[in-house]
């Protein structure tokens, strides 16, 4: 055992007496052989093994065909029957108000013969008011500090009371001055009519969506219905 420890460090001292021996030559060789770049093979992995948006990590449908809108888990978006109701509806106040104008009764007709072709549909119903509104001198003369309330609360009562639509498939949210619609042109056909001419009067509104697929604002299952009610959902107080 010891004899062969002994010509295990004779042959390390050996080598190192080697190398100790190089010419300048040869260490400049050994140097440029050490620093040379070895390519190695490149693996290419696919996090998204069916291409629809989704890592495959947490695809839980890994196959889907090309072309299929998915859902955050990577699976087919099914409309049951293929038919679905998605609606949206904006009604302006004057300032201060909680009374809506006449002008819109041809629209709450509309909104009843949809909501009563979709019975399954729930409404959702956020009150809206201007910056102006919400000034402390003008609340200090009105005390009028739950107005959005009051107007989703309208809106609410003319569905249930001159419309027939039942009281529970109705949710009220209160958006107090939250910046949700600022295209004052495209908004509502109505807009003009109304001679509503102060710019943040866009906000002086309550803006009611009907949906048969959503049914609650914490649970939207899909990225499109996230798209849609997503900024409500946390930006809008739910009451009632």
């Amino acid at each position: 055992m010891k004899v062969k420890l002994l010509e295990f460090a004779t042959l390390t001292v050996s080598a190192l007496a080697m190398i100790g021996c190089q010419t300048p030559t040869q260490e400049s060789e050994l140097y440029n052989q050490a620093g040379q770049t070895i390519s190695m093979p490149t693996i290419s992995i696919n996090l998204d093994s069916d291409g629809d948006g989704v890592l495959s990590s947490l695809d839980e449908c890994p196959e889907t065909p090309n072309h299929t809108v998915v859902d955050v888990k990577g699976c087919t978006v099914i409309i049951e029957g293929g038919d679905a109701l998605e609606m949206e509806f904006n009604g302006f106040f004057p300032l201060m108000s909680s009374q809506l104008a006449d002008i819109y009764d041809v629209e709450f007709e509309k909104i009843e013969e949809k909501l009563s072709e979709y019975p399954e549909a729930t409404v959702f119903i956020f009150g809206h008011v201007a910056s102006s509104e919400m000034n402390e001198d003008v609340l200090a003369t009105f005390g009028f500090e739950s107005l959005p309330r009051n107007r989703a609360l309208i809106v609410k009562n003319m569905l249930v009371l001159d419309h027939g639509i039942a009281a529970e498939r109705i949710h009220t949210y209160d958006c107090s001055n939250k910046i949700l619609a600022i295209d004052t042109e495209s908004i509502d056909r109505n807009f003009k009519a109304l001679n509503l001419k102060n710019i943040e009067s866009n906000q002086s509104r309550v803006t009611l969506r009907a949906s048969s697929e959503v049914s609650d604002l914490n649970d939207l299952k899909y990225i499109s219905y996230s798209r849609m009610y997503g900024e409500y959902a946390k930006q809008c107080e739910s009451f009632e």
